[in-house]
C-alpha cells in the first residue's frame, strides 16, 4: 500500500509576502508533473495555498517534500522550511477532506477551493502523474464536498465580509461579465474584494491613495490615480469603498455631477452599451467612504458594512448548525477513504493468494495428466480449465467474498490464518 503525504503553506501559516513567493505557475506544475520524481505527485496552488500531495511505495522524509516545494519555486529551504506544514497517512486525509470542503478556507464554506481542487487533479491526472491512492483520494474529497454542498447551506452563510459584498453585486446584477467594477482601496479588504471581482468580470478599475499599489495589479486590472476617482465612479455600474480615510471620499454631490456626465458621454468605452444602468455602491469602511445619502440618488442602490453585518449575525448562528452537519458528511467520507485504503493493500494479499491457487491447481492438473499419458489433448484441455476454473471459483468464494462481507481487521486476521496453514 503507498503512504500517503504532504507539504504547504497556506495562509494560516504565512502572509501573502511569503505565500507569493510560492505560487507555482501552469508552465511549472505541468513540467513538474511530467518528470516528477515521486510514484504519484498532485500539486495544488491558490492565492491561499501551495500544497503538494504524493503517494510513495517508499518511506519518505516531509522534509524532501519541503524541499521539493521550495525547488520549484526557486526558493531557499533554509530561509522558508519554516512557514511549511507536513502531514502523514491519515492526517492527510483528514487535511484535503477539510481543504476540499472550504473548512481551511479564509471565507469558510466558500465555493472556490472546490474548483481549483478540482483543476488541479484534472490536470495532474491528464499528466499521469496521479495513480490508485491519489485518484481515490481526490475522487472521494470532490465526492463528500459536493455532498456537503447539497444537503447542507454552509457555503451560503459565509460571515465574510467581501464574501458577502460580492453576493450582494452578484444579486443586483446578474449579468456581472458584462458590467464595470470599480475598487477604491486595495488594502487587505480592497485585495480580497478584487480576488472575489476577478472571477466574474474582467472590466475592472482600482485606485489606491498610492498609485503604485494599484499599478501592482496592472495584470488584472486599470488602475486609476485617487485623485481622478471621479471620471471613473459615474461610468462604472458597481462602487466598491474600502478606503482608510476619515472623511467621506465620495460626496452626494459629486457623484451625481459624475453620473451625468457618464450619462452624457456613454458612448465611452467604459459604458459602451449600459448608458442607464443602476449603480450599486458597497462600502465597506469604517468610518464610511461615501454619505450615505448618495442612496436617495436615482437608481443608486447604497449598500454598507452594517447592512452586511445583519447577514453576518444571522449566518453566524446558522453556520454552527450548519456546520455540524457539513462535519458529519466529512467524517463520513473520510471513514469510506480510510475503509478503502486500508482493503487496498487487503486486496493486494488476496490477489497474490488467489494467483497462487489457480497456479497450484494448474500444477495439480499437470501432475494428473503425465499419469494418463493415453488422454487425447483436447481432453488434456478440458482438464485443465476444470481445475482452473475450480481454483477461481474457490478463490472467489473464500477470499472475495470474505473480504466484502467483513471488517479490514478481520478479513486481515482470516488471511493470516491461511499463511500459517500453508
Amino acid at each position: 500500500m503507498r503512504k500517503i503525504y504532504m507539504a504547504g503553506m497556506s495562509h494560516k501559516v504565512a502572509e501573502i509576502a511569503i505565500r507569493e513567493k510560492f505560487y507555482i505557475p501552469m508552465d511549472v506544475k505541468t513540467e513538474a508533473l511530467s518528470q516528477s520524481p515521486f510514484d504519484e505527485l498532485l500539486i495544488l496552488a491558490t492565492c491561499n495555498r501551495t500544497e503538494i500531495y504524493v503517494a510513495s511505495d517508499r518511506d519518505l522524509d516531509t522534509a524532501e517534500l519541503v524541499r521539493y516545494v521550495c525547488g520549484l519555486a526557486h526558493q531557499s529551504y533554509d530561509d522558508f522550511a519554516k512557514f511549511f506544514y507536513t502531514k502523514a497517512g491519515e492526517d492527510v486525509v483528514h487535511h484535503v477532506m477539510n481543504v476540499c470542503a472550504g473548512l481551511d478556507s479564509v471565507a469558510m464554506g466558500e465555493d472556490q477551493i472546490l474548483h481549483q481542487i478540482d483543476r488541479a487533479y484534472e490536470t495532474a491526472h491528464q499528466l499521469k502523474a496521479t495513480g490508485n491512492s491519489l485518484n481515490k483520494l481526490f475522487q472521494s474529497a470532490i465526492h463528500t464536498t459536493k455532498r456537503i454542498k447539497t444537503e447542507t447551506n454552509l457555503s451560503k452563510l459565509s460571515c465574510n465580509i467581501p464574501f458577502l459584498a460580492m453576493k450582494q453585486v452578484q444579486k443586483t446584477f446578474d449579468d456581472l461579465e458584462n458590467r464595470t467594477v470599480y475598487i477604491v482601496g486595495l488594502g487587505e479588504m480592497g485585495s480580497l474584494m478584487l480576488k472575489y471581482v476577478q472571477e466574474n468580470t474582467t472590466k475592472i478599475f482600482a485606485s489606491s491613495k498610492t498609485f503604485a499599489n494599484a499599478e501592482k495589479f496592472g495584470d488584472v486590472l486599470t488602475p486609476v490615480r485617487f485623485e481622478d476617482r471621479y471620471s471613473v465612479v459615474g461610468k462604472s455600474d458597481v462602487l466598491i469603498l474600502c478606503s482608510a480615510s476619515q472623511e467621506p471620499i465620495i460626496t452626494k454631490d459629486e457623484f451625481e455631477k459624475a453620473i451625468q456626465v457618464a450619462d452624457a458621454s456613454c458612448h465611452s468605452e467604459l459604458r459602451e452599451g449600459s448608458c442607464y444602468t443602476r449603480h450599486l455602491v458597497v462600502d465597506l469602511a469604517n468610518p464610511r467612504n461615501a454619505e450615505s445619502s448618495i442612496g436617495d440618488l436615482p437608481g443608486v442602490q447604497y449598500v454598507c458594512v452594517d447592512d452586511l453585518e445583519q447577514i453576518v449575525s444571522e449566518n453566524r448562528r446558522l453556520r454552527m448548525i450548519e456546520l455540524e452537519a457539513a462535519q458529519m458528511i466529512l467524517q463520513e467520507g473520510i471513514e469510506e477513504f480510510m475503509q478503502w485504503y486500508r482493503m487496498d493493500d487487503i486486496a493486494k494479499d488476496i490477489r497474490v493468494f488467489a494467483e497462487k491457487m489457480v497456479v497450484t491447481a494448474n500444477e495439480e492438473s499437470e501432475k494428473l495428466l503425465r499419469s494418463l499419458p493415453d488422454v487425447s489433448d483436447a481432453d488434456k484441455k478440458r482438464i485443465q480449465m476444470m481445475y482452473e476454473r475450480f481454483a477461481k471459483k474457490m478463490a472467489n468464494d473464500y477470499l472475495y467474498k470474505v473480504k466484502d462481507s467483513n471488517s479490514a481487521d478481520d478479513t486481515k486476521i482470516y488471511l493470516k490464518c491461511l499463511r500459517e496453514c500453508n
